[in-house]
Order: structure tokens, then C-alpha cells, then sequence
């Protein structure tokens, strides 16, 4: 297991300030550390893989085009909502328009001279 020059640097402040705080356990570990010197750590004690940065950028696109998506989603909607209010609007206006206008003649209403 190789591991970076901040990975190696973290595992050994960690490992001054275990020497500190207990003594006997820094002593268990660099017992450990040179009896099995080149052998790996088991899978299930093994931490998962630290994401590299392109896997972040990949993430991130992700998550920027599933936010464009629901906000065109969201943006569609509401101006087919307001389209659908402004039909009715109009409707609405033409009907009483109509009503609003002087009797044709001939229609059997009354005409004031």
C-alpha cells in the first residue's frame, strides 16, 4: 500500500502523539510495525478509496446538471401555470366584452331612440 507524502505525514503525527499520550500502546505498535513489516492490511480493516480531485469535478457536474434540470423543470411549470391563468383571464374578459355591447337590431330587444 503506497501512500502520499500527507497521508504518511497525518500516520506519523498520529502516531508521536499516541507515543505520548500511552506509552506502552506506541510500544505494542512498533513491535506490530517490525514483526510484520511487508504484510497488507486485511479488506475489511482497510480504509475506502480518498476520492481524487476528477472524481470531485465529476460529482460536482453531476449535481450542476441535475440542479439546472429541476430548475428548468421548476421554471416550466410555473409558466405553464401562468399561461393556463392568463387563458382564463381572457376568456373571462371576452365574455363580459360581449355582454357589454349594444343589442343588434333586429334582435327583439328594445332600441331607445
Amino acid at each position: 500500500m503506497s501512500l502520499s507524502y500527507r497521508q504518511q505525514d497525518q500516520l506519523h503525527r498520529i502516531e508521536i502523539g499516541l507515543r505520548r499520550s500511552d506509552g506502552h500502546l506506541g510500544v505494542m505498535f512498533s513491535i506490530f510495525g517490525k514483526l510484520y513489516p511487508d504484510q497488507d492490511m486485511p479488506p475489511w480493516e482497510q480504509l475506502p478509496r480518498v476520492p481524487s480531485s476528477q472524481d470531485r469535478l465529476q460529482r460536482a457536474g453531476v449535481w450542476f446538471v441535475a440542479a439546472l434540470i429541476a430548475t428548468t423543470a421548476a421554471i416550466s411549470a410555473l409558466l405553464a401555470a401562468v399561461a393556463a391563468a392568463t387563458a382564463g383571464w381572457r376568456t373571462r374578459d371576452a365574455c363580459r366584452r360581449a355582454r357589454t355591447y349594444p343589442p343588434k337590431p333586429g334582435s327583439g330587444a328594445r332600441q331607445e331612440r
